[in-house]
């Protein structure tokens, strides 16, 4: 979706030249990255690439590796995690489920997208920000673990947007708190994280890579056009309409900002077991 609105305005900005995408499923894009390896360095090919992905160089051997094989264009968004309860629950905020799940360790149900995805990672990541355990219930994606706290599964899921979204404003979900550095623009009554105490940023982010080896001019014109697509009023409106903030950082920024979640997704992999 996000790289769609991106295709739509990047010609304006490219000469007229369009941005033809081509989806290759398989393996949170690790099937599509790998067969990106062999993609030309001249700057005419680039791919998506965010958490997901990177974190599943770390849990499976695969020829790329988390931030270091691709060079960094930009990133384009991020979009915060957040839990969602039922209207009814007994949660009314987020201190309200931390002391419910740290008086009762291993009772309290999250859902989440799929074992081990974006959504489980940030789950686990909040787990250990506030020293509780949790119940993690996998679900095939964002739609049908939003389906399971609706129909009473779990008590809660870590979600990002925008998955029940339209249930909040149905009135059937309550969110009890964004993992983001400020509240969302669309919801300014829910408080973040670091508001309720916990020190803690889960954006699910997308960035713009190159294949190893493409030049560093290609690279900043690529990165000057994708900033202009960032401000491009189209794209901007195309990305609240869905919860989603435009974070433009150029290549220098986005690629230390890779590394930092490199490590910070390798360091929980490993001391998961996974």
């Amino acid at each position: 979706v996000v790289f769609r609105a991106l295709a739509s305005v990047f010609p304006k900005y490219a000469n007229g030249q369009t941005m033809v995408i081509k989806n290759v499923n398989g393996a949170s894009g690790i099937t599509g990255a790998i067969e990106f390896l062999n993609a030309s360095a001249d700057g005419y090919s680039v791919m998506h690439w965010n958490n997901a992905s990177l974190t599943k160089t770390h849990l499976s051997e695969v020829p790329v590796t988390g931030a270091d094989t691709f060079e960094a264009v930009c990133q384009v968004v991020s979009s915060y995690n957040y839990i969602v309860v039922p209207a009814d629950s007994p949660y009314q905020t987020l201190q309200d489920l931390i002391d419910a799940a740290l008086a009762a360790p291993d009772t309290i149900t999250i859902g989440n997208a799929g074992a081990q995805g974006g959504k489980h990672m940030a789950a686990l990541l909040f787990e250990d920000a506030v020293g509780a355990k949790f119940v993690h219930v996998p679900f095939s994606g964002g739609g049908p673990a939003i389906t399971g706290v609706l129909s009473g599964q779990v008590d809660c899921v870590m979600a990002n947007a925008p998955e029940g979204i339209s249930n909040v404003e149905n009135g059937q979900l309550r969110i009890l708190a964004v993992f983001a550095p400020e509240r969302y623009s669309a919801f300014p009554d829910i408080p973040t994280g670091i508001e309720c105490g916990v020190d803690l940023e889960l954006p699910q982010w997308r960035t713009v890579v190159c294949p190893p080896g493409t030049p560093e001019e290609r690279i900043n014109a690529l990165a000057e056009i994708f900033r202009q697509c960032c401000e491009d009023p189209d794209f901007i409106a195309a990305m609240e309409s869905q919860c989603v903030e435009v974070t433009y950082k150029g290549p220098a920024e986005a690629d230390a900002f890779m590394h930092e979640e490199d490590a910070r997704y390798g360091e929980l992999v490993a001391s998961k077991g996974f």
